[in-house]
């Protein structure tokens, strides 16, 4: 009887080390199922609300990126219409590894740039680009990230 306890009392030492490299192995799984899935492109759209070319460039980039999929592209958004507005996006270009970018091009609005996984520029859309060349450059830049 007592080497029967002792067999029982070893099987449970084993059952969390068991439990835990499960756990250990669905978490490497989840992890390379997120980079799998995660965005290839990061677009970062330098924004003003009283800025022209932001005006014009934001219809086209709307219109394009409805006709590709956005799946593999991260959008990140900075706004300079406001010092709230710069503040957040301060914060923002920190949190998404974009700050170098701010000191770059400072506050200039009107463009986005996108960037491969390593965080270089691929690729700058502008105002004078067509929906097509938007939509062509952004599927293009997906391909080479």
């Amino acid at each position: 009887m007592k080497s029967l306890l002792t067999l029982a009392f070893a099987l449970l030492a084993f059952m969390p080390v068991s439990h835990a490299m499960e756990e250990k192995t669905m978490m490497e799984k989840d992890a390379m199922v997120s980079e799998e899935a995660a965005p290839k492109l990061k677009a970062v759209v330098f924004h003003s609300d009283n800025c022209g070319s932001c005006k014009v460039l934001g219809p086209k980039m709307k219109e394009a990126m409805q006709a590709i999929n956005m799946d593999q592209i991260e959008v990140v958004r900075l706004d300079f219409t406001t010092k709230e507005t710069i503040e957040a996006s301060k914060a923002l270009a920190e949190d998404e590894n974009v700050a170098g970018l701010l000191q770059k091009f400072g506050a200039k609005t009107g463009f986005v740039t996108l960037l491969n996984s390593d965080g270089e520029i691929v690729e700058k859309l502008g105002k004078d680009d067509t929906v097509e060349d938007i939509a062509t450059k952004l599927a293009t830049s997906i391909v080479k990230s």
